[in-house]
């Protein structure tokens, strides 16, 4: 074991000196890599950077148009309902003229309770004006009599309607 070990000993202290010229090689050649490395990378970021700038500004300005496309819709819109606005006010105008009464074509709001009141206002009127009770007795009485002489008219067995 003794002179394996001295085997060793001796084979590193020859070696060494051309490990370590390969092992300075190395180093200088993965810090050479690495610095390319890092300079693809920063490139690399740079044009990242770049490109979502561009990205960026041509949002913002297809952004920007359609925005100013918005304000324009807008606009139009407001003509095209003024418009509408004043074409009913001129089909309105239109109608009203050469009525008797202008107002024709405006419903004033219906008072329910007032309706009612006028309805049974009409009715107490009628009842009045139709007479008594006697007499509304009187007419119902006499057009049952002539209801009574159509159906037994309709009924008997003669054909001759002109004693009807």
């Amino acid at each position: 074991m003794i002179s394996v070990k001295s085997c060793k000993k001796h084979t590193i202290r020859f070696v060494s000196p051309i490990t370590w010229t390969k092992d300075e090689y190395l180093t200088q050649f993965a810090e050479e890599a690495n610095a390319e490395i890092d300079q693809i990378g920063e490139n690399a970021l740079k044009e990242l950077d770049e490109a979502g700038a561009r990205i960026v500004d041509r949002i913002e300005s297809r952004m920007q148009a359609f925005e100013e496309s918005v304000e324009l819709n807008k606009v139009e819109i407001e003509e095209s309902e003024k418009k509408v606005v004043d074409f009913k006010g001129q089909i309105e105008k239109e109608r009203n003229e050469g009525l008797f009464f202008k107002n024709l074509g405006e419903n004033a709001p219906v008072d329910k309770a007032k309706a009612r009141e006028e309805t049974e206002r009409i009715e107490q009127v009628t009842k009045t004006s139709a007479g008594s009770v006697i007499i509304q007795n009187i007419y119902l009485g006499l057009i049952g009599l002539v209801v009574i002489g159509i159906a037994d008219a309709s009924t008997s067995s003669t054909s001759d309607w002109r004693k009807v």
